[in-house]
Parts: structure tokens; C-alpha cells; sequence
């Protein structure tokens, strides 16, 4: 069992890693928080790490680490820690795992934003009061509710089909339900 050394993005720590156990167990004994739902069971994606160098001293992808992320890992470095096993001095990003992470300049990571705009009572009341008055105001249009105005000729029934006569129900020979005499 040899050590080898994981270098933890962006803090610039370096761990002693081996590669009997899985990066996730390791990572969890070194007293970093990494989410993970599942356990270890490569269920969750929770765990997922960026790998920035070193993909060589790792690990192939398992079948299920390939279910749950796909073949992508050449496009976006992410692999399960759950089920990745290091082979050789590796550097990693767990920042995404830190709520309190920091850049290299001591300043915040920005968090992404959940999308949600709040907006106050007395705006709310106002977009719902303009909403009713373009509702109420009838268009110019002459199309608008067209079924509703009345026509010239109100005693005539309304002609649809183009005026066609249903046609009756005929039976042909090639039915059989017609009786021969």
C-alpha cells in the first residue's frame, strides 16, 4: 500500500491518499465535508470532484459511475469520489462541496443564484390591476367575439359544411347485411 499525494483546489492542502479505499472515505477521514446522499453507492451524484491534474493517476470509470454521469468526463473532468480510486499524485476542486470557499485573493466565491425574483405586495397589486383592465377593454377588432354580434339574417339557420346535405347511409353488396331476394 503506497501513499500518494491529492492536492485539495483551491486551499492548495495536500492530503495522503492510498489507493485502497475510494477518494470519498478518504476525503471524509481528512475532515473535509463532502455531500454525498447515497453513501458511497454512486446513486446520488452528490460527490462529484473536478479533476485538475493527474486524470492519468486514477481509476477507469465504472459502470455506474458512467450510468449516472455519462461518457463526458473528457469535456467536463467530473468523476464520482464515491468510485474513484487514486493511483498517483492527483489534484482535485472540491469547492463546490465548501459553502465558505475562497479564491487564492481571499476573496468570496460567488454562489449561483436559484433564479427566484421577489417582488413586493404593492407591485404584485399593480401588475394584477393592469392585467384586469386590458381584459376588460374590447379591442377595436372587428373579429372579437364575432359570434356574438348579430347578422342580417337572424331567421335563417346557420349554413356550415358549405351547405352540404348529409347523404344517406347506402349498404353495398360487399357487406353481406344486405338481404337478397
Amino acid at each position: 500500500m503506497s501513499d500518494f499525494k491529492c492536492t485539495l483546489w483551491p486551499s492548495g492542502e495536500v492530503l495522503e491518499v492510498n489507493s485502497e479505499e475510494s477518494l470519498l472515505s478518504q476525503l471524509k477521514k481528512a475532515g473535509k465535508k463532502i455531500k454525498s446522499s447515497c453513501g458511497g453507492c454512486a446513486s446520488c451524484g452528490d460527490c462529484v470532484v473536478v479533476i485538475k491534474s493527474g486524470e492519468l493517476n486514477l481509476s477507469p470509470q465504472n459502470f455506474e459511475e458512467l450510468r449516472l454521469l455519462g461518457n463526458v468526463y473528457h469535456i467536463t473532468k467530473e468523476r464520482l469520489s464515491c468510485q474513484t480510486k487514486v493511483l498517483g499524485d492527483v489534484t482535485i476542486d472540491i469547492s463546490a462541496h465548501d459553502k465558505n470557499a475562497f479564491t487564492g485573493k481571499g476573496e468570496k466565491l460567488v454562489q449561483k443564484s436559484t433564479g427566484t425574483i421577489l417582488k413586493k405586495r404593492e407591485e404584485v397589486e399593480k401588475a394584477v390591476r393592469e392585467s384586469e383592465e386590458k381584459s376588460r377593454e374590447k379591442p377595436a377588432d372587428d373579429w372579437y367575439r364575432h359570434w356574438e354580434k348579430g347578422s342580417e339574417d337572424s331567421d335563417k339557420p346557420k349554413k356550415l359544411g358549405g351547405n352540404k346535405k348529409p347523404k344517406a347511409f347506402s349498404f353495398n353488396d360487399s357487406d353481406g347485411s344486405e338481404e337478397k331476394e
